[in-house]
């Protein structure tokens, strides 16, 4: 999964659907091939707003769809026909 998709997760999981953002990462610890410690939590608490950095990042899911997902290729191939 390309940077930009673990941040769209990221974003939605802890800014849409107000969930802990430890859990989603602890998920991706458990699936990510590539998986890094450092970078994983990293980037979660960045996208949650976790730290000093009081900006909010919550990313447009929608608008993150057509820029990088225009075909919906993506999207077939992961959700389920009832999400998209």
């Amino acid at each position: 999964m390309s940077n930009r998709g673990r941040q769209n997760v990221a974003s939605y999981f802890a800014k849409s659907m107000k969930l802990d953002w430890r859990i989603g990462a602890a998920y991706f610890e458990s699936l990510l091939l590539d998986y890094d410690v450092h970078s994983n939590y990293g980037n979660w608490m960045y996208v949650a707003g976790v730290g000093n950095d009081p900006r909010d990042r919550k990313f447009n899911v929608k608008l993150q769809a057509e820029r990088y997902d225009s075909s919906g290729k993506y999207q077939r191939l992961w959700l389920q026909d009832t999400l998209f």
